[in-house]
């Protein structure tokens, strides 16, 4: 049977698998042409760069690191190696603090303290002023739980189909840990395994059976279907998209979070700053709204967010898939952007041929655009008539709705969103900007090209231009030099030490990119002012472009951060590291404040998040199978997974019931950390010695008296606290320690997740690994609250360094402490470093130096609680760094460092 659709040829073939549509495509997206129009290469075959056989990021099926001992080993091998000699031209640096020019000023930290402060409070709703927008049209009465009860065979079994409790759990270990199938079935086939383990099921096969008959279908299962393109039949797996709209829409564990009409926020009762965090406080729901209003009174916008990027499933054979991936913006951000929660859905596998049967590259490459053309409007053909006439949508709970989806966002690296739009390579998908305006640098560059012509004519025109003559001549570190300073800074758990430097990496990963950034205004602080300057400005705006929330206020300083950029940017051109600024990335820049304005911040639709997904959806799913016919074995095992994950929530609703409703926040800045000792302890009765000689805790015995004394009588004055503390003695020659503290975010909540570690504080002396090396011991660097600390900036605290981290038992406490309930169960013996003074001009950093009395540095006993976090000093170097500074020494060789407000996004937000 052969039947026309709009320009696409389908038919209809009946094969093994069942039904499948096949589509030819028809005529060219880009007008009609014929092979002669292309020009021809002059050899027989022209080699494709790899760009175009292969657009992968590297970093997005990167395993996790190994075990902090295992990272510490190797970093202590790299420590000794070797490394290129020092270049001589280093020696004579001149530092930023020696150069006479005029520079912009940083923005001032009172001025961001105070734009940030509405940040994560509760704003001043205004709602959509047209009476029952999105409200619901009916209830239908049940819920997608109780429905999917009623569809179950046995239900009056909690664990139904499975038999007992131990039988669904080992199935679900099986299905959702990655046990591959003949293994699961060998193990099975022990003798008397299955008998004792009472399992309804002998074999993977069995299981497979249960899980595809008596599971019910509650997300959309895959179709496949041929599309021909040039005269060529590819295959397409893929959902349709109105059923995935609604079955992320009636999710039952999305039913109490789910956002149906677009609201303005704003931090002020007069609702004169706004504020942008979700989809629905965006100004393009508002607006879509609003025309759909006059058309269908009460319709609930339902955007959709698409995703797409080309992935490798394989190490060696070159073999890829191309996923999309689909959501809704009335689900949360936080709720999407964790992988466990299933908010985003497979919607298809694009095809990933080659064309290599095409010989001419043009016209290869707009063959491979018109078939990318042919599959998303195939995909996407479903949504044309709901969209305009609006269709019922039901929620988890029951209630109906007249849903209207809407394709709002499609999320995707540059080469997509070439494909999506049609452009050439190198001009912007957003506005019709030249390319060679791209980096507003033409005048500084016709400027600098007469420099071998008339000296006069260029002298005059730096002049116009703003270019500082006194920086062409400007010294430079060699790259020996950076990568000596990178193989020098301290440990933290936020930073990634490049051991063997930064400037040898090559096709550098956006999770390196993002390593660098946490140190790159560290290694370069003292180089070039105007150079500062400008680093300083493009991390401002990376790190405030990240923000879960903004407002008017916020967007302002991220305009701020690029006007800095672009004002001292000319310094990369006069120093020859750049020749232009004709980069599409900085360009994109320019959008961010309008993106954000109109579709809520950009963790709503970057490809951070959807990346993640390639491991669960693609690469786990390639793995699976036995690389014969994938993507059948791929879609097949993807569906027995959504059954088994969508079974295992129902399972736990019977079990706990449905959740408490909670009230919606604007999304958390991330500011409260709870503070989590280790579950054991690490070494045990450690004897003072030892901490002295080991530890370097060379005034132990000393500090404690002070603190006890202290606590004890905090009235005293610091010469009776010293008399009183000489009397104190110590009821124990050992103490237990513990090498490391965690620390776990909370919520705007107050929910604190104790799974994810999101920074910790290692304080261990040295050991030897299983090679019997020997591993330098690490004594990491705090913030402490001195009782007064606020939520942001630095007054109130002080950097000091871990050197132990110990508790006492219950008889010593109660020898030394007048209320032995009240003393802390957890103490930490401190260096301490100067306190905090102003920020330096150019960098925005605050530098700070040890304490030293007498010839040894100033020590403290402080309570386990007053550490907020861990942070990252940047050693203030010379202009050659001393070879026998290493990273596990350069905190006790070094006396001032910089505090980095950069090592990751809060403290980028606290330390200002």
């Amino acid at each position: 049977m052969v039947y026309e659709q709009k320009g696409v040829q389908v038919f209809e073939d009946k094969k093994e698998c069942g039904y499948r549509m096949v589509y030819e495509q028809k005529g060219d997206y880009f007008g009609t042409f014929n092979e002669e129009d292309f020009e021809w290469p002059e050899v027989r075959r022209v080699r494709e760069s790899d760009s175009e056989t292969q657009e992968e990021d590297e970093d997005e099926d990167r395993d996790e690191l190994g075990d902090g001992d295992a990272i510490a080993a190797h970093d202590a091998e790299l420590e000794h190696g070797w490394e290129r000699p020092v270049d001589p031209a280093s020696q004579d640096i001149d530092f930023a603090d020696s150069e006479d020019v005029s520079l912009q000023p940083q923005s001032c930290h009172a001025e961001r303290r105070q734009a940030e402060a509405p940040l994560g409070q509760h704003p001043t709703i205004e709602e959509f002023p047209r009476h029952g927008a999105g409200a619901p049209l009916h209830c239908a009465g049940i819920t997608a739980f109780a429905s999917y009860k009623d569809k179950l065979p046995g239900s009056e079994n909690i664990w139904a189909p499975f038999t007992s409790y131990l039988d669904y759990e080992v199935m679900k270990w099986a299905k959702l840990h990655g046990a591959r199938s003949t293994a699961f079935s060998e193990l099975l086939a022990i003798d008397g395994l299955h008998d004792a383990l009472g399992l309804s099921y002998q074999n993977s096969r069995e299981l497979n059976q249960i899980i595809n008959q008596e599971l019910p279908c509650r997300r959309p299962c895959f179709k496949c279907e041929e599309i021909i393109v040039a005269d060529e039949v590819f295959d397409v797996y893929s959902h349709n998209i109105m059923e995935c709209v609604k079955a992320l829409y009636s999710d039952p564990d999305f039913s109490q979070h789910l956002l149906h009409a677009p609201k303005c926020h704003y931090v002020d009762s007069d609702k004169t700053v706004r504020m942008y965090h979700d989809l629905h406080t965006g100004k393009w729901w508002w607006s879509t709204k609003a025309k759909l209003e006059t058309k269908k009174h009460g319709a609930t916008v339902i955007p959709i967010i698409l995703s797409s990027d080309k992935t490798q499933v394989t190490m060696f054979r070159n073999k890829s898939v191309y996923p999309v991936y689909m959501t809704i913006g009335n689900i949360p951000k936080e709720i999407c952007r964790k992988p466990s929660q299933q908010a985003w859905i497979l919607l298809a596998y694009l095809p990933t041929a080659k064309l290599e049967h095409i010989t001419n590259k043009a016209a290869r490459c707009r063959t491979s655009t018109n078939l990318f053309h042919a599959c998303l409007h195939h995909i996407l053909e479903p949504l044309r008539v709901p969209r305009e006439d609006g269709v019922a949508m039901a929620s988890g709970d029951g209630v109906v709705c007249q849903g209207h989806p809407i394709l709002a966002c499609y999320s995707a690296d540059y080469p997509e969103q070439l494909l999506t739009t049609g452009i050439k390579s190198g001009e912007c998908p957003k506005c019709d900007v030249p390319w060679d305006e791209l980096g507003y640098l033409v005048a500084i560059l016709a400027a600098l090209l007469l420099v071998d012509e008339d000296y006069g004519m260029w002298t005059r025109a730096c002049q116009e231009c703003g270019i500082k003559l006194g920086l062409l001549h400007a010294n430079i570190f060699h790259e020996a030099e950076i990568d000596a300073r990178c193989h020098r800074l301290p440990p933290n758990n936020n930073i990634h030490l490049f051991m063997k430097g930064i400037s040898s990496l090559s096709r550098v990963s956006r999770m390196e990119h993002n390593q660098i950034c946490h140190f790159l205004l560290g290694v370069i602080i003292d180089i070039c002012a105007h150079l500062i300057c400008a680093v300083r400005a493009i991390l401002d705006f990376l790190y405030l472009a990240q923000y879960p929330c903004h407002t008017d206020q916020t967007l302002d300083l991220l305009d701020d951060a690029l006007t800095r950029f672009h004002d001292n940017k000319e310094i990369f051109v006069d120093l020859g590291i750049r020749a232009n600024f004709n980069l599409l990335k900085l360009h994109f820049f320019r959008h961010y404040v309008h993106m954000i304005k109109l579709y809520g911040t950009t963790d709503n639709y970057n490809t951070e998040y959807t990346g993640r997904l390639h491991i669960n959806l693609a690469k786990d799913a390639y793995r699976a199978t036995n690389h014969k016919d994938e993507y059948l074995q791929m879609t097949l095992w993807l569906e027995r997974r959504k059954k088994m994950l969508w079974h295992n929530n129902f399972v736990q609703w019977r079990l706990t019931g449905d959740p408490p409703v909670q009230d919606r926040l604007p999304p958390d800045m991330d500011y409260r950390r709870a503070l989590k000792m280790t579950k054991h302890l690490t070494a045990k009765r450690v004897p003072l010695d030892c901490i002295i000689c080991d530890y370097s805790a060379t005034f132990f015995t000393e500090a404690l008296a002070h603190y006890v004394v202290h606590t004890n009588q905090p009235t005293l004055s610091a010469v009776q606290l010293e008399r009183e503390a000489a009397h104190i003695v110590l009821p124990f020659q050992t103490v237990t320690t513990f090498h490391r503290v965690k620390f776990h975010t909370i919520n705007a909540s107050g929910y604190c997740d104790p799974t994810a570690t999101i920074d910790s504080v290692h304080c261990q002396p040295p050991w030897k690994d299983n090679k019997a090396h020997i591993i330098p011991g690490r004594f990491d660097t705090v913030l402490v609250n001195e009782g007064d600390g606020g939520t942001t900036g630095v007054n109130g605290y002080h950097v000091a360094q871990v050197r132990v981290v110990f508790t006492l038992t219950s008889h010593a406490a109660a020898a030394l402490f007048c209320t032995p309930a009240k003393a802390p169960t957890h103490l930490a013996y401190v260096e301490l470093f100067t306190p905090f003074g102003q920020p330096e001009a150019n960098h925005g950093l605050y530098k700070i130096s040890c304490i030293i009395c007498n010839g040894e540095r100033l020590a403290s006993i402080i309570d386990i609680s007053d550490i907020c976090r861990s942070v990252h000093l940047i050693p203030k170097f010379s202009p050659v760094v001393p070879r026998e500074w290493t990273s596990s020494t350069v905190l006790e060789l070094c006396s001032s460092f910089f505090v980095s407000s950069f090592s990751d996004r809060h403290a980028y937000l606290t330390i200002i």
